[in-house]
């Protein structure tokens, strides 16, 4: 059974829950407290249809200063619309007056703090979902498998996970030929042609060449290519041009796609394990299903050292593999549709509940 979300921004809204529980709600007015001190600007950035990082670079332009000044709690949808907290040194509250089409800046208070990723207690979620299929009667409460969404892999082009395992391979040449050669078909035809052309040509490192053929919108591609042009071997220095979220996000997501892997045999056998393993140099198998996913790779534990690239290492944890939701609404349905509202906890995806309840309905 099919179903399909996002038609447009305002079919998913996404509002931030803070630590103390508080909902961040869409089109709230808020008053600045005048006598908070610091030098970091607490503010919720409400957005329609922005990627987060896009945004905050936008609102960095205006203000003619550097985007390392912001900080902030996590990505949210970019198809969507969203409030978050987030923070900007040394700015003052009228920021508020910025004129950006469908960016809103609300000042709170001054802090000493600056908003980190992860300060948060989760995330509110009303989502119109199109389908001919009902939800069902409304759950008192919701057990879900907790996937790791699409998002987390790419919509467009899912490769984060496989530039990550390249990259715990330690095959750095690996993970910028995957990122910039690999094409996909929801990708437009010009992108397709770069990438197929420089795949033929690989071998010959003609690096400016390919700077000439690049689309000028596949930025963080021509990043990559404008090192290389510069120093054509090192494809380790090339990753690390990249962003530093987009650098973590690599290892991150081929640790989530193992993480997926152990979640589906678990559903599949009907198992009771109430976590998984996010593997890491701290994190080893702790029972047969984990232990099949990890030998299946040819992984150890310190693999997840990235030697070339110290900072990308990571010790791993370990994630629930259920979600317990209380708190599920169905707030209307009609012909061909239904709006439903819920919470989660950081960190999990509502694209995965939303496709337990439409298309897979196990658990």
């Amino acid at each position: 059974m099919k179903y399909e979300i996002k038609r447009a921004p305002q079919d998913f809204i996404v509002e931030e829950i803070t630590q103390d529980g508080k909902v961040l709600q869409i089109g709230k007015k808020y008053v600045f407290d005048l006598k908070s001190q610091g030098d970091q600007l607490v503010c919720v950035l409400e957005k329609t249809n922005w990627d987060a990082h896009l945004a905050m670079k936008k609102i960095a332009e205006r203000l003619h200063v550097s985007p390392t000044r912001f900080g902030f709690t996590g990505t949210k949808d970019k198809r969507a619309v969203t409030t978050q907290r987030i923070s900007i040194w040394q700015v003052k509250p009228n920021v508020a007056e910025l004129k950006i089409k469908d960016i809103t800046l609300k000042p709170l208070y001054y802090s000493n703090q600056r908003v980190e990723l992860g300060d948060l207690q989760g995330n509110r979620f009303t989502i119109r979902v199109f389908s001919r299929k009902k939800p069902g009667k409304q759950p008192k409460k919701l057990l879900v498998p907790n996937r790791f969404g699409e998002q987390r892999f790419g919509t467009t082009r899912p490769i984060t996970h496989l530039v990550g395992k390249a990259i715990v391979q330690n095959d750095f040449e690996q993970a910028v030929k995957i990122y910039l050669t690999k094409v996909f078909p929801a990708e437009n035809k010009e992108a397709k042609t770069a990438r197929r052309k420089l795949a033929r040509s690989w071998k010959t490192r003609a690096w400016h060449d390919a700077l000439e053929y690049f689309p000028k919108n596949l930025k963080f591609e021509r990043t990559l290519l404008g090192h290389l042009e510069l120093d054509p071997s090192d494809f380790v220095g090339a990753v690390r041009r990249l962003p530093k979220f987009l650098q973590l996000m690599f290892v991150h997501a081929y640790q989530s796609w193992l993480y997926n892997q152990i979640l589906e045999e678990v559903v599949k056998k009907k198992l009771g394990y109430e976590t998984g393993a996010l593997f890491g140099t701290q994190t080893q198998p702790k029972n047969p299903v984990e232990d099949k996913v990890f030998k299946k790779e040819k992984l150890e534990p310190a693999d997840f050292f990235i030697k070339q690239a110290p900072e990308l290492s990571s010790k791993g944890e370990r994630r629930a593999l259920w979600i317990n939701i209380t708190d599920f609404k169905i707030l209307e349905q009609g012909k061909g549709y239904a709006i439903m509202r819920f919470s989660l906890p950081k960190g999990c995806y509502a694209t995965s509940v939303i496709d337990f309840l439409f298309k897979t309905k196990k658990r």
